[in-house]
């Protein structure tokens, strides 16, 4: 049995940032901070997470994203210094950047998000990286720079080697697709503002779907801040890490994170639980539930 932990949207943030480094869209980005993402992320709500998941002991860790609210070193320093422990425990670690890693073109120019992330981010995408006999992590590049919106694009390129990769899956194996946009949200959930939408949202919709006829599929995902485990009628499994900083009514203490158990035996016996923080950071229980991704 093989045990992977699932980590999204961290989003560390400092205050203050030298009026230099005030250009562009991060002006946008630290008067959003400043009037509403500050009461609601918090950077230490990591920590508890860390704790838990070092006592899992997993084989692998999946990160989807958004590591930094607008792109500044000292954000990608403190969101890894924070996940090291864990990143060093764990034997593979897997890491696409979000739009906020990608936040302004200065920031994508300098390549970032891979300097930061270094091996734990792939060299190219897409990328399907085997982890186990019968289970692999197709990692895919939804995060691009722009102007005002906060849109995803994968581009024809990434799109063409994506089915080819999926193409050449053997029949019946089980794949996890790793990129931080989401691809629609379930119906009880309103509909996501246009700016914040993947361009080819119903384009990978399909692609998925027709590779779930003969391949077992978890979408895994963050961008939007809400944890959630979707069995889409297109016949793949959707999956949204959530935020483990962020706070809301649902969520007072984070948005928790997720575990993957898994075995190259009997695909069926895959469990998905959702470990939630509650009470104090001072004196933490965890609470969970437990989805069957693959029926």
């Amino acid at each position: 049995m093989k045990r992977a932990v699932l980590i999204g949207d961290i989003h560390s943030y400092q205050l203050w940032v030298p009026p230099w480094q005030l250009l562009g869209k991060r002006v946008l980005g630290q008067i959003n901070l400043w009037k509403n993402r500050r009461h609601r992320f918090k950077s230490n709500r990591l920590n508890p997470v860390v704790d838990k998941a070092l006592t899992l002991n997993a084989d692998l860790l999946l990160l989807s994203g958004d590591f930094s609210t607008t792109a500044l070193p000292c954000e990608f320093d403190q969101a890894l210094r924070l996940l090291k422990p864990l990143m060093d425990q764990v034997s593979t670690v897997l890491a696409v950047p979000g739009n906020h890693d990608r936040y302004t073109f200065s920031a994508t120019r300098r390549q970032l998000a891979r300097k930061y992330l270094q091996n734990a981010m792939p060299a190219q995408f897409p990328a399907m990286i085997r982890v186990s006999d019968q289970w692999s992590v197709l990692a895919l590049d939804s995060a691009v720079p722009r102007c005002i919106s906060s849109r995803g694009r994968l581009g024809k390129k990434q799109i063409d080697a994506a089915i080819r990769l999926l193409d050449a899956t053997p029949d019946g194996h089980n794949v996890i697709v790793l990129c931080h946009y989401a691809i629609g949200n379930p119906p009880a959930f309103s509909h996501m503002k246009r700016n914040h939408l993947l361009e080819e949202q119903q384009e990978l919709v399909d692609i998925l779907g027709r590779s779930s006829q003969r391949l077992n599929i978890i979408f895994s995902h963050g961008h939007v801040h809400y944890p959630w485990a979707w069995p889409r009628e297109e016949g793949f499994f959707d999956l949204n890490n959530g935020s483990p900083t962020m706070s809301d009514p649902h969520f007072p203490h984070g948005q928790g994170f997720w575990e993957l158990t898994f075995n190259d035996i009997n695909a069926h016996e895959t469990c998905l639980t959702h470990h939630v923080l509650q009470g104090p950071f001072e004196d933490p229980h965890w609470t969970e539930k437990t989805f069957r991704p693959i029926k």
